[in-house]
């Protein structure tokens, strides 16, 4: 039997257009709880409003979305850019959905994509674990490909990440090699894969060179420049002694930066830094920024081919792809011991 709004609306005891405010991700007029009650009731109904009495192919309706965790986050923008370019080129329009960080976000840009019928879903998840919302995708028959972040038990959908692990590794070893035995740590949100690698990879580097883990210089926060300045002055403050940092992200790093020079710490005779990512504003800032590239334009021509084969489906050769960073050598470092990696 076929499912209404009006049926929504009954066993959600609200009305009509409080269920269309709903599936339209409406701000305006339905408050947090209401909103869930009705997202309950149409995930329980499996409901998809139809698009055929608009005309359009539910099978042909040519776009696809992108779901990240934060626009104004500079390595997130590019990356976003640069899949709207490949799309285009296979005459597909993206949609884009930015969830602020927020697991709750996160399932409201899934309902609403699912309603819009989009053929094909890329996703940076701000959960570290599979939720019931995730296999909404499978239910519906929406294929889904996560980028730059895991969800371990999705891992049979598709990626395309890049070896944080290693690349974290080997930037902590060339700090090392610069004669640095006291490195920070500046992390991003400890929760996602991303953030967890990049932690294994600092620690495997100091146990590998003998160099105990002091947990005073590992500070926790989001990928922010306050992080960055606030963990510095924290370090400061508390008079905890560290020659190196290390950023989770180019936008930490410029944090540190700007803490440093306001303590007149210089850089990189006294302090080294090196950051993640590579963001455009890396060599802009004075002093231009040591960092570990992420291949921003591979992992996003990567992630559209790969929800293309989805999209038609074509088994994938490769379900989960890793890609290497590199480093990017400029002055808030020594460069003294420079190391291929690539």
């Amino acid at each position: 039997m076929k499912v209404t709004l009006d049926d929504i609306a009954r066993m959600a005891n609200v009305s009509k257009a409080t269920v269309s405010r709903v599936l339209n991700q409406s701000d305006k007029g339905v408050g947090e709880e209401t909103r869930k009650r009705v997202q309950q009731v149409i995930d329980e109904l499996e409901y998809r409003p139809s698009l055929l009495a608009r005309g359009i192919s539910i099978s042909k309706t040519k776009t696809i979305s992108v779901i990240i965790p934060d626009i104004t986050n500079p390595f997130f923008s590019e990356i976003s850019q640069k899949i709207a370019a490949y799309a285009a080129k296979r005459k597909y329009t993206v949609l884009f959905c930015t969830t602020d960080d927020s697991a709750e976000k996160e399932e409201q840009c899934i309902s609403v994509m699912i309603t819009k019928h989009v053929d094909g879903v890329i996703l940076a998840s701000v959960m570290p674990d599979q939720t019931q919302t995730h296999f909404r995708f499978q239910k519906y028959g929406i294929p889904c490909v996560f980028i730059d972040r895991k969800i371990p038990q999705m891992e049979q959908s598709g990626g395309v990440y890049v070896d944080n692990e290693y690349a974290f590794f080997m930037a902590t070893e060339y700090l090392i090699r610069n004669q640095n035995r006291r490195i920070a740590f500046l992390s991003g949100p400890i929760l996602v894969s991303t953030s967890k690698e990049r932690i294994e990879g600092y620690r495997y580097a100091l146990k590998a060179h003998g160099i105990p883990i002091d947990p005073q210089l590992m500070i926790v926060g989001d990928h922010s420049i306050e992080t960055g300045y606030h963990a510095i002055l924290e370090m400061n403050q508390k008079l905890v002694p560290f020659s190196a940092v290390l950023a989770s992200s180019d936008i930490i790093a410029m944090g540190a930066i700007k803490a440093l020079k306001q303590l007149g710490v210089k850089i990189p005779q006294e302090v080294e830094v090196i950051g993640f990512d590579n963001i455009e504003f890396a060599e802009l800032i004075d002093p231009p920024l040591t960092t570990m590239e992420q291949p921003i334009d591979e992992l996003a021509h990567r992630a559209v081919v790969m929800l293309m084969q989805l999209i038609q489906n074509i088994p994938l050769k490769e379900q989960n792809i890793r890609l290497e960073s590199r480093l990017i050598y400029r002055k808030t470092t020594k460069n003294q011991s420079k190391m291929t990696i690539n």
